[in-house]
């Protein structure tokens, strides 16, 4: 069984030079932390949205400037370009269901709302983890910071801030907010609850695969957990904070929870939304994945 951390990659490339530079220098983190990792790089063409916003590409125009591109900026063997036509959303998620991929990396450009809310969207329902990296953010990763409330989502998204910060020798930090409304804390209080809280850290991560690296933890004492978050990640330098999402059910589409969703839309460091594969199996994998099919006709009546 592979130990990689993720298999294959989807990297969205928006179209636009300049941005897409910065994204596809950004994508070379992925064999750096995964050896071995398949890179597909797709851009989806939509010739009937906004017309006259943007000039006209042909696919064989749009198939060779990405190409120039990756091997431009990318530069490592084994990427492959795809260029499809038609919804985004749909596109990028067809391709993951097809390639069976672990991961979805995409850029956000300043001033540039959609492509949040694309990010937003793949992480509510695409099968696989959603890596978000904002327009002029650094390209190394030195330090990683995961949310933490003690829960399985977060318990795997720990782990994976683990072990991207092993393999480029950066450091973890898994950080914890806490609040009690309903008592007034002293000095003496707090320090019992500090160290009750550093037990139950200890005992959470004593089973987690962290690559053999110490995960620092931080404790916030404060009624709102997405803004400790992100005031911890910014004043800490944080390069990566990776976040946990939340799922109702298998059949219904992975919800985010607040802190995720906050965190896509408003952070200004790059953000991993951590899902485990297959994690929700909708109608396009049942639909695409032979696995699913039954076996037998289905029967009516």
């Amino acid at each position: 069984m592979s130990t990689r951390l993720f298999e294959r990659a989807v990297i969205a490339v928006g179209g636009g030079a300049t941005r897409d530079a910065g994204l596809l220098r950004y994508a070379r983190v992925l064999p750096r932390i995964s050896p071995g990792v398949e890179c597909r790089f797709v851009r989806v063409l939509n010739w009937n949205q906004n017309p006259g916003t943007q000039e006209l590409t042909t696919y064989e125009q749009a198939q060779r400037q990405l190409e120039a591109s990756v091997a431009e900026h990318f530069g490592m063997p084994n990427a492959v370009c795809s260029v499809l036509t038609g919804d985004v959303i749909d596109r990028l998620l067809e391709t993951i269901a097809e390639n069976a991929a672990d991961v979805v990396l995409l850029g956000h450009a300043a001033g540039h709302g959609a492509r949040r809310s694309l990010a937003r969207r793949l992480a509510m329902k695409a099968p696989c983890s959603v890596w978000m990296h904002p327009e002029g953010t650094t390209n190394e990763i030195r330090r990683v910071v995961a949310g933490v409330d003690y829960s399985e989502t977060s318990a795997y998204a720990l782990s994976i801030a683990a072990r991207i910060a092993a393999s480029v020798k950066a450091e973890c930090v898994g950080l914890h907010v806490y609040f009690d409304e309903a008592i007034a804390v002293s000095a003496e209080y707090e320090t019992s609850l500090r160290a009750g809280e550093e037990e139950a850290f200890e005992r959470f991560v004593a089973p987690l695969d962290t690559s053999g690296i110490a995960v620092r933890p931080v404790f916030v004492e404060g009624p709102n957990v997405v803004h400790a978050v992100e005031r911890i990640a910014e004043d800490s330098m944080a390069d990566l904070v990776v976040m946990g999402s939340r799922g109702k059910s298998r059949s219904a589409s992975i919800l985010l929870g607040s802190e995720s969703d906050h965190m896509l839309i408003h952070a200004k460091m790059p953000v991993l939304i951590a899902k485990r594969r297959g994690e929700r199996i909708g109608l396009l994998r049942a639909l695409l994945d032979r696995d699913f099919r039954p076996h037998d006709p289905p029967r009516f009546g």
